[in-house]
C-alpha cells in the first residue's frame, strides 16, 4: 500500500524593492515649477526632498524585505515540521498495522484459547513466521521538488531537510516475516539458534491446525516442551521440527553451520546474540525462552480442547449416520459421535431441544440426521415430524418423502401465519380432547396418539417475520411434554432469539460453531463453541439436563441412507397432518361435489377452518341463507361465480342493465353480474325503479345472486338485504371494510375466486362451462296505423317512410284517420293532447327521443325500458317495449 505525502512550497527570497524614481523626481520638478512661477529663489530648497525621499524609500524597502524573508523562513519551518509529523504518524500507523498482522511468538500465549480466528488458514495459504524486527520498506513516499540552487533554500538548508524526511519515511521498523513453508534454517550459537527456533515453531503451530498436520520433533534435550503440542506428535533424532499435512509442510532446523542444514531450508538465518541476518537484510532477532514457548503450547492445547480437536482419539471430521447404532425407547436417537456414540432422547432428556450454530456450521445436516435417526425403526403411529424452514424450504427437501413427515412450513405471509397458528392450537386442543376422552393425564397413559416433533430451522428469522408465533411456541413448550409435542429449535443467534421462557423447557442443548461467546454461553453455559474452527463443520458442544458438556461430531445422513429410510416407510400410512393443505388457487366444481356428497344447496367451493383442522365444502341454500352478494375487484372471480351459480340454477347470467330490467319483470332465479356498473348506466328514475324491483324480489325469497365491484350508493336499498356476503379480492382496505369485511383480513394478493365468507377463507369453484347471457327483450314494428314521435336526426324505418312518401301520412293535428301520423317533439307539443288521444287507438313509436323529451309529450306514460343504442320504443297498451327492426330495415333506424 503506497502512501503519498507532499512537501510544502519551497522557501523563496522576496523580490528587491525598485528605486523610487518618480518619488525622487517629484520634489525637484515641483520646486522648479514654483521658482518659475514665483521667481523666489528660496523655493528651490524643496528640491532637496527628492534625494531625501529616495534614501528613505530604499531603507524602508530593505526593512520590509528582511521581514518578508523572516516570515518565509518561519512558514517553511512550520510546514516542514508538519510534514515531519505526518511522516511520523504514517510510520506509526504502518508499524502498528504490521505488528497487528504479525504480532510475533509472544502473542500466541496472550490470545484467548477460545479465539474463533485461530486455525482458519486456507489451503495453500502461507505459514507466516516473524524472525525479528528490522527495517522494512514503508510504502510512504515524500514527494515534491526543492531547488537546491535557490539562495533561500541554501540559506535554510531546505533541500537537506527534505532529503532527511524522504530517507526517514522510506523505512519502517517492523516484523521481518518469512513463509515457513520455504523451510527455515537457523545458524548460530546453539543457545541463540534454539531460542529463535522455539519462536518459529510456536508461530507455525499457531498457524497450522492440529487436525491439518502432524508434528515430527527432535527427542533430544531442549525440545521436551513440545510434549504438550496439540498436533499428533512423533519423535526422531536430530534438530529438525516438521509439521506435515496434506496441503502443508513446514521445516524448522538449527545448526552451527549452514552446511549442516537440511536442503528443505531455503531461508537461512545467521544469528548472533543481538543481531541476525537473512541474505542482505539485518534485524534484531525475536527469541523466546523455554518457559514462554511452553506457555504458548499450553494455550494451543487448551484451544484444541475447546474446539474439540484432540491429538489422541480425536473426533473424525466425517461420520456417516449409517455407521452409528440405532437407539430404542422413547424418541432416542444416535446422531452424534464422541469418544463413544452419544444417545439423546427427547422424551427422557427433553422434552425440547435448542440448537445454535452460525451459517456454515452444519445446522441443517444435524437436523436432517436427527430426524432420520428418530424415524429409523419407528412407525408413523409412533412419531411424526412437522418441519419449519424460513430459508426457503430447501433445507428439509431430503426428508419430504418420509412417511413420518406431515409437512413443511416455510416463509409465510400474514394469512399463512394466522392459519399455521390456528392449526397448531387446534392440534393441542385435539390432543387434550383425546386425553380427556381416555381419562389419561399424559401421552404415556393414552393410546392411539403419535408424538409430534416440530423441527424449526432459523427460529430467529421466523420470529422476526411472525412475532405472534412466539406466544404459541411458549405454550407448546409448556404443555408439550404431557401432550407428546416436542420442539427442536435451531437458530444462529440463540442469545437473542430463544428467551428464558423457552430455554427453561429445553433439556437438550447443542451448540455448533457460533461467532459470539454470548450465543455459546446461552446454549451450553460455556464459551467453547465460539472457538470451533471454521473448517470443523458439524463439530458441536452438547449439554443434557444441566450435566457436563461433551464435544461431538454430528453425523451426515447420506442420500442413499435417506432413500433407504424412505423406502422402508413406504408401506406405512402417512402420519395425519396437524392441518389441511391450503386451499388451491384453482378449484374445479367436481372436487367440491365429491366432498359435498348429498349435502343440499348450490355448490360454492371450499372453506378453510384451521381452528378445526378442516377444509369443508360450502354451499348456498337460497331459502335458508337468503340472497347472495359477492364483492370483488377486477379479475377477482366475480363473473366466474355468476356463471357457477347460473349453471346450477338453470338460468342465464344478467350482465346488461336492459336485460336486468326485463328479468325483474319475470319470475324465477336471478343471477346478476356487475350490479353496480349496471345501475350506474341507468337514468335516475330507471335506477330507482330497478333498485325497488330488485329489493322486492330479494324480500320475497326468490333465489337472487348478485356480484359487484363495490357497494355503490345506488345499491343502498339492495346491499343490506343480501344475507350471505362473499368478499373477493378488493384492492383497497377501506373498500374491503365498507363492503362489510374485517380490516385485518384484507388481502390484496388473493388469487381469482378466493375470498372471505363469514370471516372464513373460501375458494370458489370454477364453472364447468360458460353460462348463457340474457339478452334484452324487443318487439318488431307493429302493423296497421301508428303514431310516430321523431327526435332530432331520427329517421323513419323504410317501411314507414314508404307510407309517408305515398301521402298516406299526416302531421300532428291533421286527419286522424291516416295510417301514419308523424311529428317531431315540438309538433306534438303544439298539438296538445293529440298524442294522448292517438295512443288509445294505435301504437306510438318513439324514435331518437330521450326520457326528458318524452315526458314533454307523454306526461302520464310509464317509464321506458333502458336501451344501450339510440332510443327506439313502441308504446302499446301494456307499456313500453324496445323496438326491433328487421335486418332489411335496420339501415333506416335512428
Amino acid at each position: 500500500m503506497q502512501t503519498r505525502i507532499d512537501l510544502p512550497r519551497p522557501p523563496a527570497d522576496p523580490e528587491p524593492t525598485p528605486f523610487p524614481l518618480l518619488a525622487s523626481l517629484a520634489p525637484v520638478l515641483g520646486a522648479g515649477a514654483m521658482w518659475l512661477l514665483l521667481q523666489t529663489p528660496t523655493v528651490l530648497i524643496f528640491a532637496i526632498l527628492g534625494p531625501v525621499i529616495a534614501v528613505a524609500s530604499m531603507g524602508d524597502g530593505r526593512r520590509s524585505r528582511a521581514r518578508r524573508r523572516k516570515r518565509e523562513a518561519a512558514r517553511w519551518q512550520a510546514e516542514i515540521a508538519e510534514v515531519g509529523d505526518r511522516v511520523d504518524a504514517a510510520l506509526d500507523e504502518r508499524r502498528a498495522a504490521l505488528l497487528l498482522a504479525h504480532p510475533g511468538p509472544r502473542a500466541v500465549a496472550a490470545r484467548p484459547s477460545h479465539d474463533p480466528h485461530r486455525w482458519r488458514r486456507d489451503p495453500d495459504a502461507p505459514v507466516p513466521v516473524v524472525l525479528g524486527i528490522g527495517p522494512l520498506p514503508s510504502g510512504i513516499a515524500v514527494e515534491g521538488a526543492i531547488p537546491a540552487t535557490d539562495p533561500a533554500v541554501r540559506r535554510l538548508g531546505a533541500a537537506e531537510q527534505a532529503d532527511r524526511l524522504r530517507s526517514a519515511a522510506a523505512v519502517v521498523e517492523g516484523p521481518v516475516v518469512v513463509d515457513a513453508r520455504e523451510g527455515i534454517g537457523i545458524v548460530g550459537p546453539p543457545l541463540v539458534a534454539l531460542a529463535l527456533a522455539r519462536a518459529a515453531v510456536v508461530q507455525a503451530a499457531d498457524a497450522v491446525a492440529p487436525d491439518a498436520a502432524e508434528a515430527i520433533a527432535p527427542d533430544g534435550a531442549g525440545w521436551e516442551w513440545l510434549a504438550q503440542l496439540p498436533h499428533p506428535l512423533h519423535r526422531e533424532p536430530g534438530s529438525v521440527v516438521r509439521l506435515v499435512g496434506d496441503d502443508v509442510e513446514v521445516t524448522i532446523a538449527v545448526a552451527e553451520h549452514a552446511a549442516q542444514l537440511p536442503r528443505e531450508c531455503r531461508v537461512v538465518v545467521h544469528a548472533s546474540l543481538d543481531r541476525a541476518r537473512v541474505g542482505e537484510r539485518s534485524f534484531v532477532p525475536t527469541a523466546v525462552a523455554e518457559r514462554e514457548a511452553l506457555a504458548a503450547i499450553e494455550t494451543l492445547a487448551g484451544a484444541a480442547a475447546h474446539a474439540g480437536i484432540r491429538r489422541a482419539g480425536s473426533l473424525p471430521a466425517h461420520v456417516e449416520l449409517a455407521q452409528l447404532p440405532l437407539a430404542e425407547g422413547g424418541l432416542a436417537a444416535v446422531f452424534l459421535a464422541g469418544e463413544a456414540p452419544i444417545e439423546l432422547d427427547l422424551v427422557r432428556d427433553g422434552p425440547h431441544a435448542v440448537v445454535g450454530g452460525t451459517t456454515g456450521s452444519g445446522k441443517s445436516e444435524l437436523l436432517i440426521a436427527w430426524v432420520a435417526a428418530i424415524a429409523a425403526g419407528r412407525t408413523t403411529a409412533e412419531v411424526s415430524f412437522l418441519l419449519v424452514d424460513f430459508k426457503g424450504g430447501a433445507s428439509f427437501a431430503p426428508l419430504l418423502g418420509l412417511a413420518h413427515c406431515v409437512g413443511v412450513m416455510t416463509d409465510l405471509d400474514e394469512a399463512g401465519a394466522r392459519r399455521a397458528i390456528e392449526s397448531l392450537r387446534a392440534e393441542l386442543r385435539r390432543r387434550e380432547r383425546l386425553l380427556a376422552e381416555q381419562g389419561a393425564r399424559s401421552i404415556e397413559e393414552a393410546s392411539g396418539m403419535a408424538r409430534l416433533v416440530i423441527v424449526v430451522d432459523e427460529f430467529a428469522a421466523m420470529l422476526a417475520e411472525l412475532p405472534d408465533l412466539h406466544r404459541l411456541f411458549v405454550d407448546l413448550a409448556a404443555r408439550g411434554r404431557s401432550l407428546g409435542v416436542h420442539l427442536v429449535l435451531c437458530t444462529q443467534r440463540p442469545a437473542e432469539a430463544v428467551r428464558d421462557s423457552l430455554l427453561a423447557n429445553c433439556g437438550i442443548r447443542i451448540s455448533l460453531r457460533v461467532t459470539d461467546e454470548h450465543d455459546a454461553v446461552a446454549v451450553t453455559g460455556e464459551a467453547s463453541a465460539a472457538a470451533i474452527p471454521l473448517a470443523a463443520r458439524g463439530r458441536c458442544v452438547v449439554r443434557v439436563s444441566g450435566g457436563a458438556t461433551r464435544t461431538a461430531q454430528a453425523a451426515l445422513a447420506s442420500p442413499e441412507h435417506l432413500a433407504a429410510l424412505v423406502a422402508a416407510a413406504e408401506q406405512q400410512p402417512r402420519a395425519p397432518r396437524p392441518w389441511r393443505e391450503p386451499l388451491p388457487a384453482s378449484l374445479p366444481l367436481a372436487a367440491v361435489e365429491a366432498q359435498a356428497g348429498e349435502r343440499p344447496g348450490i355448490r360454492l367451493g371450499l372453506v378453510d377452518r384451521p381452528a378445526e383442522q378442516l377444509v369443508a365444502p360450502v354451499t348456498w341454500r337460497p331459502q335458508a341463507d337468503g340472497p347472495l352478494l359477492a364483492i370483488g375487484g377486477a379479475a377477482s372471480g366475480r363473473t366466474s361465480l355468476a356463471e357457477l351459480l347460473a349453471g346450477q340454477l338453470g338460468t342465464a347470467v344478467v350482465d346488461r342493465e336492459d336485460a336486468l330490467w326485463d328479468a325483474l319483470q319475470e319470475p324465477g332465479p336471478l343471477v346478476v353480474d356487475d350490479l353496480d356498473l349496471q345501475l350506474a348506466r341507468l337514468g335516475e328514475e330507471q335506477q330507482s325503479s330497478v333498485s325497488q324491483a330488485l329489493a322486492r324480489r330479494m324480500r320475497e325469497g326468490s333465489p337472487v345472486a348478485l356480484t359487484a365491484r363495490r357497494v355503490s350508493t345506488a345499491m343502498g336499498q339492495v346491499a343490506p338485504l343480501a344475507e350471505l356476503r362473499i368478499l373477493l379480492r378488493i384492492a383497497s382496505r377501506q373498500e374491503h371494510i365498507v363492503a362489510g369485511g374485517a380490516g385485518q383480513l384484507h388481502d390484496a394478493g388473493l388469487p381469482p375466486g378466493a375470498g372471505w365468507l363469514h370471516d372464513e377463507r373460501v375458494q370458489l369453484a370454477l364453472p364447468e362451462r360458460a353460462a348463457p347471457r340474457r339478452e334484452p327483450r324487443s318487439v318488431p314494428l307493429p302493423h296497421g296505423p301508428v303514431a310516430v314521435v321523431l327526435g332530432v336526426g331520427a329517421q323513419l324505418p323504410p317501411t314507414l317512410a314508404a307510407l309517408d312518401a305515398a301521402a298516406r301520412a299526416a302531421r300532428p293535428g291533421q286527419d286522424g284517420g291516416a295510417e301514419l301520423v308523424v311529428g317531431a317533439v315540438a309538433e306534438w307539443e303544439a298539438a296538445w293532447g293529440e298524442l294522448d288521444r292517438l295512443r288509445t287507438e294505435r301504437p306510438v313509436l318513439v324514435l331518437g327521443v330521450d326520457e326528458r323529451q318524452l315526458r314533454q309529450v307523454l306526461r302520464h306514460a310509464p317509464l321506458p325500458p333502458p336501451m344501450r343504442s339510440a332510443p327506439a320504443w313502441v308504446l302499446e297498451a301494456g307499456g313500453f317495449e324496445r323496438l326491433r327492426y328487421p335486418s332489411s330495415e335496420a339501415s333506416g333506424a335512428a
